[in-house]
């Protein structure tokens, strides 16, 4: 995008975090936001923080999983600004505790992917269709991971949402391109957020009378990010805010050594397949 000045952008799970930190550098630009949060003290904090910067901003309520929770987004989004230029589907958790496929319930997946990966697409479903009629240049910022390109032993559910929102962000990229969208998947490192705790509290009792007891599993992967992990959320938002003015498709937060590359290279296509050109 030329410029982010009196452009609208939602913000999905705004409240805290990486979210937070995105809302904010966007204010800063002089963007208008929606900041949207399942929970609506936080949410009202970032907005109060976004208003200070020199911009309208609105709070709203929202549960990305829920289809009427984010068509609600977009009335009130609409109402109060007019457009949307920028969508980011942000809004995501982990879960808690780490553990193998062979102590995942099937629960555990539709909690994980009913946020991770129905969150964007009620996202998508919500904003595009009125976003595409609108003039001039759009953009949708969708939230990977790097556990969704180096997948996560103990994290399987995790890794493979956010796998999902990498491969359709990347389909989308090509096929909005003609109508004027730009796309941008973030594939954050480990970055110090509260995640984690946000995780615990969205399961609520259903987490808290989990009493099964999980076999031990080695995290090598996650041991590895750890080693270039972000001390926190602050610099993402500035590198999501110049994502978009640049309309780069891909955005690591996380410096990724070039040996991890080489090794998922030879994990996915054996050592005989580097180097080759047919």
């Amino acid at each position: 995008m030329k410029t982010l000045k009196d452009k609208t952008a939602v913000v999905t799970g705004a409240g805290s975090g990486l979210g937070r930190s995105i809302a904010l550098a966007l204010a800063e630009a002089g963007t208008n936001v929606v900041v949207a949060d399942i929970q609506s003290e936080t949410a009202e904090a970032v907005a109060r923080e976004a208003c200070s910067r020199g911009v309208r901003a609105l709070a709203v309520t929202c549960d990305v999983s829920d289809r009427a929770s984010v068509a609600s987004l977009a009335d009130k989004a609409y109402a109060e600004f007019g457009a949307v230029d920028i969508l980011c589907n942000n809004a995501g958790i982990s879960w808690r505790p780490y553990r193998s496929i062979l102590d995942t319930k099937l629960d555990d997946w539709k909690f994980i992917l009913g946020i991770n990966l129905w969150g964007v697409l009620h996202g998508l479903d919500a904003f595009v269709p009125r976003m595409r009629r609108q003039e001039g240049e759009k953009h949708i910022v969708n939230m990977g991971s790097l556990a969704g390109i180096f997948p996560h032993e103990a994290h399987a559910p995790y890794s493979a949402s956010k796998a999902a929102v990498v491969n359709l962000s990347e389909v989308i990229a090509r096929e909005l391109a003609p109508h004027n969208f730009g796309v941008t998947i973030v594939c954050p490192g480990a970055v110090k957020t509260n995640l984690g705790e946000n995780t615990v509290r969205l399961r609520g009792e259903a987490s808290a009378a989990d009493d099964r007891q999980f076999e031990p599993v080695d995290t090598p992967m996650m041991e590895r990010m750890a080693s270039f992990a972000l001390p926190s959320a602050e610099p993402v938002g500035v590198m999501v805010r110049n994502a978009i003015l640049d309309n780069t498709m891909y955005l690591h937060t996380n410096s990724v050594p070039s040996d991890l590359v080489a090794e998922r290279v030879h994990i996915l296509f054996g050592p005989s397949t580097v180097g080759r050109t047919s």
